[in-house]
Order: structure tokens, then sequence, then C-alpha cells
């Protein structure tokens, strides 16, 4: 009977290993539709019926929508700033203060030191409150501290690892894991991450480093910002053009204004 249960017990922890590394089925592949309303409240009263895969605020986003949300057909996953502190999270006050660093270009926000601990508790602890949410993965920003001004040294490494940190959690949790932005690092996570979400990178002429996740048949989930509401053709036309990827076109506040591609 000892052996018995010993030979259990090892064969339960070979496959509690084996699907820490496997990513749970989510009905997304390249092409999939999608919006990112980080600027308003998504709910089934303004939701866009032909829009399949949504990225809403962790935060700020009921249990009861996203649950309602996938009970009409759609993936929904969370997003959540990972890379950097935000003051008016409920759960900042976690934050160790010796891991807050520079202030962000352009947001109210400050660079973490993704290497910390106490910092890699709390995004677990994010991911959790994901999946008691019923969140079907986690989209986790601000990953790159490694090519910013963070006030730390943080390597390029150090950012893959915190990333493979990431998908470890959202996978033992039964969860999606995309990566969001990183460019550079996309050959090195492409095989932990279910899809990719991209802002602007026909701006920055980096859309060809995400065709890794089009070779592997996962989508590329693809967003350039306009200042007006009437870009010109020939620009909506080049915003447009990404082929293979997911593209939508929206103002950088993320409220519920949008061009279809």
């Amino acid at each position: 009977m000892a052996i018995h249960n010993l030979f259990l017990m090892a064969t339960t922890a070979v496959a509690a290993a084996a699907g820490a590394l496997e990513a749970p089925p989510l009905n997304i592949q390249v092409g999939t539709t999608w919006d990112y309303p980080l600027g308003f409240d998504l709910t089934t009263s303004n939701v866009q019926a032909a829009k399949k895969f949504y990225s809403v605020d962790l935060f700020n986003t009921e249990a009861s929508d996203i649950s309602a949300l996938i009970g009409k057909g759609h993936t929904v996953v969370c997003y959540f700033s990972a890379g950097s502190y935000e003051n008016d999270r409920s759960d900042s006050k976690d934050i160790p203060s010796s891991a807050i660093g520079k202030k962000m270009d352009g947001w109210p926000e400050k660079w973490l030191d993704t290497r910390n601990e106490g910092v890699r508790d709390v995004m677990a602890a994010r991911i959790q409150k994901a999946k008691d949410k019923g969140c079907q993965g986690v989209d986790p920003d601000n990953i790159d501290g490694f090519d910013n001004k963070t006030g730390f040294n943080i390597s390029q490494a150090d950012s893959v690892d915190f990333l493979k940190f990431l998908a470890g959690k959202a996978h033992d949790a039964g969860l999606g894991f995309g990566l969001k932005n990183g460019p550079t690092i996309v050959d090195q996570v492409v095989d932990i991450s279910e899809w990719a979400i991209n802002e602007s990178c026909v701006e920055y002429d980096e859309c060809d480093n995400f065709q890794p996740f089009i070779d592997a048949g996962k989508p590329v989930f693809h967003v350039e910002y306009t200042d007006g509401d009437s870009p010109t053709d020939a620009w909506k036309e080049k915003a447009c053009g990404v082929e293979g990827f997911s593209n939508i076109i929206k103002h950088e506040d993320l409220e519920n204004w949008h061009l279809n591609c």
C-alpha cells in the first residue's frame, strides 16, 4: 500500500509539473476578431457581438460581466500592469517601496523591479484574482523593463525570467497567457504564450518581430492609435494591412471608439 501511494504521489507530481507547461484550451486562432476596452466598463449591453476576444481591466470589470460575456461566446482575458506601480490599485500597498523605481514616460505610473520577490508575490496574487473572477487568461503589461529607464539594472534575461514566472503561474491556475509588446523577446517566449497583444507595431516598424506567433498558429492582436476620428485612407490602409494580424484602430485612452479593419 505504501509503495502504491508513493507511485500515485510521484505520478501526480509529474502530471502537475507537465500541466504547468500546458496551455488551457481557448477559442482563439490566427485572425480572431478583438477589442481592447480598458477605458470603459464592458458589459453585455455595449459589447460588440462580432468581436470574439476581449482584454478587460482585472480590477474594474465585475465577475458577473466576465461570466456573461463568456456565456455569449466571447473569450475574455484580464489586463493588469505587471511591471509598473499604479497607486490607485487596491493591492498597491503590498508592493515593497524598495522595488518602486522611476516614473514612466507619459503615464502616471512608476517602473517596478520585477526581479523582486515581493513584486512577484503581488503579481501571482493578481493572477489568482483573475482566476477567481472567471477570466480565461491574463494580459500582463509593462513587461519590458529591460528596454526602459526603470531605475533598476533589469536585463533582457531578467524580463524573460519574469515572463516565464507569470506564464507558469497563469498555466498553473488554468489560465491562458499572452505576451504584451516586447518585440525583441518574442523568440524567447512564443512557446509559453497563447497569443500576443501588440500596440503600434506599424508606427515603430516592429510587426515582423511578431511573425513567430503567426507561424506557430497563435493570434497577434494588434492595435494602432490615432488622435482623431478620421485618419487618412493611406494611414488606415497601412495600420490595417498587417497580414495575418487581428488589426484594429483606437484612441489611446481605449474608450468605446474604434475603427474596424
